[in-house]
């Protein structure tokens, strides 16, 4: 066995080099700043000296790698016989900086960078995500396990194109819907965990992004029991639920059909201003708390409901446009509306996304759904309530978001023309 001959080291490598002491010196200035004995100068070392000998040869940097785990297990020795305790973080964050310093020998500099400082980032929020895994339930757990089994194990299986003679299912474009929806409900599920605590503005502006019914029907239990002093708060609460549904159902569109954007905006537009304008009149700024309980949008009994109800509401619709034209397809997303408006205006983008429905027609289903859902909030709101004043204040309200959203239908009707 011979050994590996040495390369010269030429000035063109200059700026890796001096990458890798910037990435390390990051790195170890959040330890050094932890409280940790080693930081910035070694970690700095760590990863040059890991670029430089990837620059000689991969003999010499897996010799050197084996010296690190020696001086990362030397370490660990020395804090537990001093303390009993063991530098795990700090470890796994020397190792890490040496495949940094590696990727950037490699020429994958931006890789390392992007690398670099979200781990500084990682371990910079240590009490952050502490406390955030304390919170994490079973439930969430299960979730976000789901939510990867549906994105990496059920999709590949599924056929590619119609499985139907009249080629109405497409059961992937199906579950990327269904995908899609269930990871954004998600995200928002956690942000309302941590964020909804800071008032009933938050909570009913984050759950509206999961699910603005689900937020009604929640505040209006809540507000049963002390209907006097609660109600202004839920009134509030559910204006800011109508605001973010009216934003998550525009985002929607733009993600599966963006060419849609250049219809509807005026009644989505002014939908939306109606909505911020009636939460900023009804905003409370008392200390009073309602904080709410929703489930997790990612288990198995929502994403599969959400994948039946939105594969009837595209299949019947496709139908409808087929046989009654534009109208008939109008008619069915606006009905869909009342079971949920996430999955009609996701069939109305997927259509559209297909060519199988218009731009145009596509952007009017999605407004006439999201009046739908304001409307059809409202006696859910009682039935879980029980107050008929205040659902008829809320009824009122809704009635003012819907008329704002027809008179941009009418005005882009009268100045546009039909689709």
């Amino acid at each position: 066995m011979t050994i590996p001959e040495l390369h010269a080291v030429s000035w063109a490598q200059l700026p890796s080099t001096v990458g890798s002491l910037l990435i390390g010196a990051l790195i170890g200035l959040e330890r050094r700043g932890a409280g940790k004995s080693v930081g910035v100068r070694t970690f700095a070392i760590i990863a040059l000296a890991f670029t430089l000998a990837w620059g000689q040869s991969p003999q010499v940097t897996y010799g050197l790698l084996l010296l690190c785990i020696l001086f990362v297990t030397a370490l660990n020795i020395r804090s537990f016989m001093a303390d009993r305790s063991l530098e795990l973080t700090t470890s796994v964050a020397m190792l890490a900086t040496a495949l940094l310093g590696m990727l950037v020998a490699r020429e994958q500099f931006l890789v390392a960078a992007g690398c670099g400082v979200i781990m500084t980032a990682l371990l910079a929020r240590k009490e952050e995500l502490g406390g955030f895994a304390k919170v994490v339930t079973a439930s969430e757990i299960r979730g976000a396990l789901l939510l990867g089994m549906i994105g990496l194990v059920i999709y590949p299986l599924l056929p590619a194109g119609a499985v139907d003679p009249w080629g109405l299912v497409d059961l992937r474009d199906a579950w990327v819907a269904v995908l899609a929806i269930s990871g954004i409900g998600f995200l928002n599920y956690l942000i309302l965990r941590l964020w909804g605590a800071r008032g009933i503005g938050w909570t009913g502006l984050l759950g509206g992004f999961v699910n603005s019914r689900a937020v009604a029907v929640e505040l209006a239990r809540r507000a049963r029991g002390d209907s006097s002093r609660l109600w202004p708060f839920a009134t509030f609460g559910m204006l800011t639920a109508n605001v973010a549904m009216i934003v998550r159902n525009t985002l929607i569109l733009a993600l599966f059909a963006p060419q849609t954007l250049r219809w509807g905006w005026p009644a989505l537009g002014l939908m939306f201003l109606v909505s911020v304008v009636l939460a900023v009149v009804h905003q409370t700024h008392a200390t009073e708390q309602m904080s709410l309980q929703l489930d997790s949008p990612v288990s198995l009994k929502p994403v599969l409901t959400f994948g039946v109800v939105f594969l009837a509401i595209s299949t019947v619709g496709e139908v409808a446009q087929r046989a009654l034209g534009h109208i008939g397809f109008l008619v069915v997303t606006m009905l869909g509306g009342v079971v949920s408006s996430a999955s009609s205006v996701v069939a109305a983008a997927t259509l559209a996304g297909q060519g199988k429905v218009q731009p145009a027609v596509a952007a009017y289903a999605v407004v006439l759904a999201s009046m739908t859902t304001l409307l059809s909030n409202v006696p859910a709101m009682q039935i879980a309530g029980r107050n008929r004043s205040s659902s008829m204040r809320i009824a009122l309200l809704s009635g003012a978001i819907v008329l704002a959203g027809l008179i941009g239908l009418l005005l882009e009707v009268a100045f546009r023309g039909h689709p």
